[in-house]
């Protein structure tokens, strides 16, 4: 890292204030000659003119100096405040090359601050996903993780696991006679300790993936039952062409939204019926695609025919997703019919698309659903699907020298599952890492960060 990188930390476009930052050895010579200042404060703002390498004034900003290692990189940082805008941020970022910088590259600064100790792999992971997050409940599982919390729940069970490894590998080299071994029950209760915390934090995955990627919820049904219109009514704006004609919605439309603050991704289903159509054949087979991912499915259903037609469709559905049997079109009947039909049952609702109603009662059902409770309930929450591998094979490990354990096997083989579950530990903290996985991870970052 012996370059100095520049490059913007603000999105490109006209805008109030742009924000560019440079970190590397040499930052601090590029701010001297940007100001024209020998003597520059750490940690102040100072409010100076920035000149080009030429000294033609390019504009009036704010320049703050962050000394190494008290900075986000743990280098030398310059951050400049100047107007927004294309022409000023540019003409400052070729100054900058002139006076020796070179572009970061995505995710550069951030991996900079991973590989000088600032941060560990997983906290430096979690800042792509606070800046990418779709909802404050997404940011708020996101930023417990770039606190540092996930971390010091990683290096307890670590030290609890390493502390065994190291008692297990001593009486390695003494016989009964010398030492008096750790006793089976003592060495089975710390290992199951660790593979229940483990297991807890893993039982948050499925949350923690519909809140980083939003919960695939597919209304399905054959045409005509009132799928778009209840999209419509459920996003509270028409996104869907409705249509007497069957047939007429023959793509999926993929639609964000949020429910009580939980992102969701809507999909708007080809309607499956037999036809010869080679186009709205193919939308049926994006339908069952659908299906087959959703986190959850809309089995939307006519409510106005007859009762044992709607009482077939829904004992006729077969589905190994969670469901629930919307049936639409309330509006249709007429008061004795609605108090026929009495209460739905668990997992059945009814609504009116047209006329919006039960289409509330239809979203906290949707909610309740896909939410557990539990995992938002301030405790961490597993976003990350390489956190999630790791914590697997920590798992299978764990298993393993459960077995061990149990069958009162050679320790040696204990040993080795320990080690094993302590170096997938050091995986996620980025203690075991190699590069193609940091330049995997870093090339999703956006430049700036």
């Amino acid at each position: 890292m012996n370059t100095t990188i520049a490059s913007l930390a603000t999105p490109e476009g006209v805008g109030g204030l742009a924000v560019i930052r440079i970190s590397g050895p040499d930052a601090y010579f590029v701010a001297q000659n940007l100001c024209g200042k020998e003597k520059i404060k750490p940690r102040y703002a100072l409010y100076t003119p920035l000149c080009s390498p030429v000294g033609l004034e390019i504009d009036s900003g704010v320049l703050t100096f962050f000394q190494a290692p008290h900075s986000y990189t743990g280098e030398d940082v310059v951050e400049l405040s100047c107007h927004g805008g294309v022409i000023v941020s540019t003409e400052l970022l070729e100054a900058c090359y002139s006076f020796g910088c070179v572009s970061a590259q995505p995710g550069e600064f951030t991996r900079r601050a991973f590989l000088n100790g600032k941060m560990d792999l997983c906290q430096a992971e979690a800042v792509a996903d606070v800046i990418m997050s779709e909802s404050s409940a997404g940011k708020e599982a996101s930023y417990k993780i770039l606190s540092g919390k996930f971390s010091t729940l990683i290096l307890k069970l670590k030290q609890s696991l390493f502390v065994l490894v190291s008692t297990l590998e001593g009486e390695l080299d003494f016989t009964e006679d010398e030492i008096t071994p750790t006793p089976t029950k003592e060495k089975r209760a710390l290992v199951l300790n660790v593979l229940s915390q483990t297991k807890d934090v893993l039982s948050t995955y499925s949350t923690g993936k519909m809140l980083q990627h939003g919960a695939l919820i597919a209304l399905v049904g054959k045409p005509n039952v009132g799928k778009s219109s209840l999209l419509n009514a459920i996003l509270s704006e028409e996104r869907t062409i409705v249509s007497e004609t069957p047939g007429t919605t023959r793509d999926a439309v993929e639609v964000p939204f949020l429910i009580n603050n939980f992102p969701v991704r809507l999909v708007d289903t080809a309607g499956i019926r037999r036809s010869d159509d080679a186009v709205e054949g193919l939308g049926m087979g994006f339908t069952r695609q659908y299906i087959e991912n959703a986190d959850l499915v809309l089995k939307v259903i006519d409510l106005s025919l007859p009762r044992d037609a709607v009482e077939k469709e829904i004992k006729s559905f077969n589905c190994s997703k969670p469901v629930i049997y919307v049936l639409n079109k309330s509006d249709l009947l007429n008061n004795g019919s609605k108090k026929a039909w009495g209460s739905n049952g668990p997992g059945v609702v009814t609504t009116s698309a047209l006329r919006g109603d039960g289409v509330d009662d239809l979203k906290e059902i949707i909610y309740n659903n896909l939410v557990n409770h539990s995992s938002l309930s301030g405790a961490l929450v597993l976003t990350n699907s390489r956190h999630k591998l790791s914590l697997d094979s920590v798992a299978n490990s764990l298993e393993r020298a459960l077995f061990i354990i149990d069958s009162n096997d050679f320790p040696e083989i204990l040993s080795v599952e320990l080690r094993n579950a302590v170096s997938h530990l050091d995986e996620i903290l980025g203690l075991t890492s190699v590069d193609d996985i940091l330049d995997n991870i870093f090339s999703k970052f956006c430049i700036g960060k």
